[in-house]
C-alpha cells in the first residue's frame, strides 16, 4: 500500500467519526497553542529587552564614580566624585579602541514654563552624547561645541518633558523655560525613545556640560557623573574595558590591591544576562505548556485503541484478501499522524491568537511568533502522534486474520 493510499484511508476513517476526531485533536490543539503562545510571549520580551538596550547606544561602556547610579538606579550612597574632565581628556588621548566619548553631569531639577512645571533629570552633556547615546533630534538642534565652551544657557527637551510643558499644539523651539528658576532657551526637542528599565528616557532635559557643572556643582567644578564611551567595534569591548581601567587607575594613582574608585559597565554583558534570564523563563513556560501535548498524545493512543477494537473484523478481512502486516501498521500510523498534524496546524492558529492575549498578562507589549517555534511545535505534535500511535498500530497489525474474522 502506497503512502497516498494510507493517507486517503486515514482521512476517510477520521471523517467517518468527525466529532470523535475533533475531540481527540483538542488535546493537541491546546498543547501546540499553549507552546506557541508562551514561546511567542517570551521571544517578544527578549526582543524588547534587546531593542531597549540598543536604543541607549551600540558598543557602549559606561564609566561612573563608585557608588553612582546606572540608568537612574542608585548603586550605593556616596558623595565621592572620582571622574573629571581631565579623565575624559586622558581617554581621548590614550585609548586606541574608542570611537567616541560623551561626558555627562546630571541632577534632578524643576523645569517650568508659564504655570506648568515638572520635576525631571537635567543632564549636562557634550555634543558627542547625541551619537554615543543613539539619540535623534525631531525638531531644532542638539547641544553644540560653542554652547559647551561658552557655558550657554540653552536646553534640548525630551519628548515627554516637551509635551508636559507645552502640550501638543505649542512649538517649544525658541521658548524660554526655567530650570531651577534660571532661564534657558529651548533649541531642540528629541525624538521619543520610550522606557528603558525603570527610566523614561523621554523624561529628560539636556543642557551644555559646562553649564551644568557650574550651575549644579558650583564655580570651578569639573566633576562628572558618568563618561559614556562608544567602542570602535563589538569584538573590542573587553579590550577597551581593560584599556579604560588601566588609564583611569593610572590617573587616579591606584596601585597594587587598591580598589577602583570607579565602575565600568559593559552594556553588551548586561544585555546578554537579561536575555539569558528571559530565555530561561521562555523555556520554562514552553516546557510547562508541552505537558499538555503529552496529554493530547495519550488521547490519541486511547482513541486509536478504540478504533482498533471497533475495526477488528475489518482488519481481518484486509488480511484475508492479502494485506500485509506493514500495510495495517502504516494505515493506523497514518491515522495517528493525520490527527496530530491537523491538530498541530489548528493549534498554531490558536497559539498565534492566544499570544496576543497572554503577552499583556505577562507584562509584555509584543508577541513574536517565529518560524522556528512553529516548525518545532508542528514537529513535536507529529512526533507525539507517531509515538503514541505506534503501540495501537502494532497491536492492529499483530491481529491474526482468523481470530479477527471471528470477532463480533
Amino acid at each position: 500500500m502506497s503512502l497516498g493510499e494510507s493517507l486517503s484511508l486515514a482521512l476517510q476513517s477520521l471523517l467517518a467519526n468527525k466529532l470523535r476526531s475533533a475531540l481527540t485533536m483538542l488535546g493537541i490543539i491546546i498543547g501546540v497553542g499553549a507552546v506557541i503562545a508562551l514561546v511567542a510571549a517570551g521571544a517578544g520580551a527578549q526582543a524588547q529587552v534587546r531593542e531597549r538596550f540598543e536604543s541607549l547606544g551600540s558598543n557602549l561602556l559606561v564609566i561612573q564614580p563608585r557608588g553612582g547610579s546606572f540608568r537612574g538606579v542608585t548603586q550605593a550612597a556616596s558623595s565621592a566624585q572620582s571622574l573629571t574632565n581631565d579623565d575624559v581628556a586622558a581617554i581621548l588621548a590614550l585609548a586606541r579602541n574608542v570611537a567616541a566619548v560623551a561626558s555627562q553631569y546630571s541632577a534632578q531639577a524643576t523645569v517650568a514654563y508659564g504655570n506648568k512645571n515638572t520635576q525631571t533629570s537635567v543632564l549636562g552633556v557634550t555634543p558627542a552624547y547625541l551619537t554615543v547615546g543613539n539619540w535623534r533630534v525631531s525638531r531644532g538642534r542638539f547641544i553644540g561645541e560653542l554652547d559647551d565652551t561658552g557655558q550657554a544657557k540653552v536646553a534640548v527637551l525630551g519628548s515627554a518633558v516637551a509635551e508636559d510643558l507645552f502640550g501638543k499644539l505649542v512649538d517649544p523651539l525658541g521658548k524660554t523655560v526655567k530650570i531651577n528658576r534660571q532661564n534657558y532657551q529651548v533649541v531642540g526637542v528629541l525624538a521619543s525613545k520610550g522606557v528603558s528599565g525603570a527610566q523614561n528616557q523621554d523624561d529628560q532635559v539636556f543642557i551644555p556640560l559646562s553649564t551644568a557643572q557650574v550651575k549644579f556643582g558650583g564655580a570651578g567644578n569639573t566633576t562628572l557623573r558618568a563618561i559614556n564611551v562608544q567602542v570602535a567595534s563589538a569584538d573590542k569591548m573587553d579590550l577597551a574595558q581593560a584599556e579604560l581601567r588601566a588609564i583611569l587607575r593610572a590617573r587616579h594613582g591606584l596601585t597594587g590591591n587598591q580598589n577602583d574608585d570607579f565602575t565600568i559597565r559593559n552594556q553588551t554583558q548586561i544585555v546578554e544576562m537579561v536575555e539569558q534570564s528571559a530565555e530561561t523563563f521562555t523555556i520554562l513556560l514552553g516546557s510547562i505548556a508541552a505537558i499538555s501535548l503529552v496529554v493530547g498524545g495519550i488521547g490519541i493512543m486511547n482513541i486509536m485503541f478504540v478504533s482498533v477494537t471497533e475495526r477488528t473484523r475489518e482488519i481481518g478481512i484486509r488480511k484475508a484478501v492479502g494485506a500485509k502486516r506493514r500495510d495495517i501498521l502504516a494505515q493506523f500510523l497514518a491515522e495517528a499522524t493525520v490527527l496530530s498534524l491537523l491538530g498541530g496546524m489548528v493549534g498554531v492558529l490558536v497559539g498565534y491568537a492566544g499570544a496576543q492575549i497572554v503577552t499583556p498578562l505577562l507584562g509584555g507589549s509584543r508577541a513574536l511568533v517565529t518560524p522556528q517555534s512553529v516548525i518545532m511545535a508542528l514537529g513535536v505534535s507529529v512526533a507525539v502522534g507517531l509515538f503514541f500511535g505506534i503501540y495501537p498500530a502494532a497491536r492492529a497489525a499483530a491481529l491474526h486474520p482468523i481470530e479477527a474474522l471471528r470477532y463480533e
